[in-house]
């Protein structure tokens, strides 16, 4: 705040001295850029300097100031972007520690970029005779919604979900699988969230029991969602937002940082530079 009182105060002795012309009503205007700067107001300093920009074209001197201070500006302005990034990501990250005990991690490194979190209630192995919906989150936050079912063959090609009169149904799974499994007709269908006819989303607001009918070319066959299924799915859910949030908090940083990178080294170019004003 001392900074910003001496420069409004050296301002007004230099504008006092000088009379109106160009030169001095482009100080004018930069030494508005600068209090605004000073004060966290880049917005407004930024204003100031497109203005001499503007108007005042040909004020070399003062330009090239101008030019200097923007740089100065849009480094402050992603300094602050930069840390509320970093914040966020620290809170993001908190969550999803505070929720990955929940999970089981899977990936095959012959086949897998990137591995899957599964709910520790809905690995294969305990669900190795179960008709049931599943869900799993990449690490990058996309979820997959899995309907196995298991017994006599329907062939099965959409899922509805039910409760009371509302329900949400898909028929666009973009991977299906029959197959026999010690001597058991297994049939899966794979659909991916954003696709999936709004099932996942229904099954995370859904208040009581939830019918599963699975339809196919062969037959019907329904069930009740069991609770642990619902809770799974609905725990997947809320673990892709927050990988999602923070993919997309890592992506922003990594831009800012390359935004500061480049106005230093291009402050670092021009410096000394006395003929180049852009």
């Amino acid at each position: 705040m001392k900074k910003t009182v001496f420069i409004s105060a050296c301002a007004a002795v230099i504008l006092a001295a000088c009379g109106e012309s160009d030169d001095c009503k482009a100080g004018r205007l930069l030494q508005q850029a600068s209090v605004a700067y000073e004060q966290g107001d880049y917005q407004s300093s930024k204003i100031f300097i497109d203005s001499i920009r503007a108007v005042y074209p040909t004020v070399i001197s003062v330009r090239r100031e101008a030019l200097d201070l923007m740089r100065s500006v849009e480094t402050a302005e992603q300094q602050r972007s930069l840390a509320y990034y970093n914040e966020q990501m620290e809170l993001l990250a908190a969550h999803r520690d505070s929720l990955l005990p929940l999970f089981e991690y899977e990936r095959n490194s012959r086949y897998q970029d990137e591995g899957s979190y599964v709910s520790s209630s809905q690995i294969g192995k305990k669900n190795v005779y179960n008709t049931y919906l599943s869900a799993r989150v990449t690490e990058s936050g996309t979820v997959y919604l899995t309907s196995l079912y298991r017994g006599k063959k329907i062939s099965h090609t959409a899922v509805k979900v039910s409760a009371g009169e509302c329900y949400a149904e898909c028929n666009k799974a973009f991977l299906a699988h029959n197959y026999r499994n010690l001597g058991i007709n297994n049939e899966r269908l794979d659909f991916l969230y954003g696709e999936d006819g709004g099932i996942i989303d229904f099954i995370t607001a859904a208040d009581g029991n939830i019918t599963v009918e699975l339809t196919g070319t062969d037959g019907r066959h329904s069930y009740t969602l069991r609770a642990s299924d619902a809770a799974a799915i609905s725990q997947v859910a809320e673990l892709s937002k927050v990988l999602t949030a923070i993919n997309e908090y890592k992506t922003m940083a990594a831009e800012a940082e390359r935004h500061i990178e480049f106005v230093q080294k291009t402050r670092e170019r021009f410096a000394g530079d006395s003929t180049t004003v852009k």
